[in-house]
């Protein structure tokens, strides 16, 4: 079971490792994602789901093929490591998910 929580739009540094690939401009949704049988004994998570469009030359394409993990520095300072889904920018939170500033 999920729940939308957050839902987040503005420009952001795409990062792989700690180089910057260039700006993007992002639109997530943030879901906590409940596991085990609805009794409350599983521990939650956040799901970060969304599309980036750059900003700068960034070769989406050829990032999605890579397969590599990368990361986001939202507008807000919080780092989203992140797998891109697609060729056309659409992208999903890695284990390490959503991190504070």
């Amino acid at each position: 079971m999920q729940r939308l929580i957050e839902q987040l739009a503005d420009n952001g540094e795409m990062l792989d490792g700690r180089a910057r690939l260039g700006r993007v401009h992002y639109h997530l949704s943030v879901y906590h994602q409940f596991s085990g049988t609805g009794d409350g004994s599983g521990s939650p998570t956040l799901t970060v789901e969304g599309q980036i469009t750059p900003l700068d030359a960034v070769d989406l394409a050829a990032l999605h093929r890579q397969r590599t993990e990368l990361a986001l520095r939202l507008a807000d300072g919080r780092l989203l490591s992140f797998s891109i889904v697609n060729a056309e920018g659409r992208i999903r939170s890695t284990g390490r998910g959503l991190q504070a500033a």
